[in-house]
């Protein structure tokens, strides 16, 4: 069983409209050439720290390119603590349109 829920662009859209953490976590160029206003680019260098100063009952969306890596991340957040986890389905691409 998923320990996050995977969820649409629009319901990605009613979810930003509360308190979160809004987690993009493809590459850096990727990130800088554009993302969702209010996203923390997390990668191998930085998510030690996140986790370790980031509340974790506080929701917490994660995108990446198209929806897969943005699973394995929230599998990796949810052993790391994290409770209330979601995926972006399709990811950015899926934003984009």
């Amino acid at each position: 069983m998923n320990k996050f829920k995977n969820i649409s662009v629009e319901e990605t859209k009613e979810l930003l409209r509360t308190d979160n953490y809004l987690i993009d976590i493809r590459d850096e160029e990727s990130f800088s050439i554009s993302h969702i206003e209010g996203a923390l680019n997390l990668s191998d260098k930085n998510i030690a720290e996140f986790v370790k100063t980031s509340k974790k009952n506080k929701p917490t969306i994660i995108y990446c390119y198209k929806g897969i890596s943005s699973q394995n991340a929230a599998d990796y957040l949810s052993s790391q603590g994290f409770k209330d986890l979601y995926s972006v389905d399709g990811g950015f691409e899926e934003w984009k349109k």
